[in-house]
């Protein structure tokens, strides 16, 4: 497969991976999801039905389609996914900014390991390729872009597992209860991780 069909393809898996909720409003990385995915529950029940995640995702893909031809394109994926990284980067220096100006103290990031190029440039290889093929699965047609219908089955899939009395609706129990399934998950990562580490 070509290199730039590659590289396009991972950027377009990387927005695509984003939480859908996320359009709703700024979060705090996964902890916010839970909150973002209620604000979806646009008649305020506190569940959230199919039609609408469905119109969530609608909304999202008109946001993506910048040209409002029907389709996205792996070029809007790309054009999308850099606006959002550089709207939250304003963001977060808007808030660094802020906390400088309180007399706040800054945040140090952790010192950044030096990278093996070879390592790295295998890896970045690997990422663009399963994402070339992420794409692929997407567009069904092989057109070489997404309609709503394809992009609406990619991303609805999140309500289908959270729905797991498949009713058609994501109730706060069920919500709940998918949120410890995924901490309980990171926590056998992180472990797992550990032990690998050997501490």
């Amino acid at each position: 497969m070509k290199r730039s069909t590659l590289a396009f393809a991972s950027i377009a898996a990387i927005a695509l991976a984003m939480p859908l909720a996320a359009q709703a409003g700024p979060g705090k990385g996964h902890r916010g999801h839970g909150a973002h995915l209620m604000q979806m529950d646009a008649n305020a029940d506190g569940n959230i039905t199919r039609a609408e995640a469905e119109a969530s995702i609608a909304a999202r893909f008109a946001t993506i389609d910048a040209n409002s031809d029907g389709f996205v394109t792996q070029d809007e994926m790309k054009t999308h996914h850099e606006t959002k990284r550089a709207e939250m980067k304003a963001k977060w220096e808007a808030k660094k900014a802020e906390g400088e100006a309180a007399g706040k103290p800054a945040r140090e990031g952790k010192p950044k390991r030096e990278k093996d190029p070879a390592k790295a440039a295998d890896w970045q290889a690997k990422k663009a390729e399963k994402s070339a093929e992420h794409w692929a699965a997407m567009d069904t047609d092989g057109d070489g872009r997404l309609s709503l219908a394809e992009f609406t089955a990619q991303h609805i899939k999140f309500f289908d597992k959270m729905d797991a009395d498949n009713d058609g609706t994501i109730t706060k129990a069920e919500l709940e209860a998918a949120k410890a399934n995924k901490k309980e998950r990171r926590g056998e990562w992180r472990g797992k991780n550990k032990a690998e580490a050997g501490q």
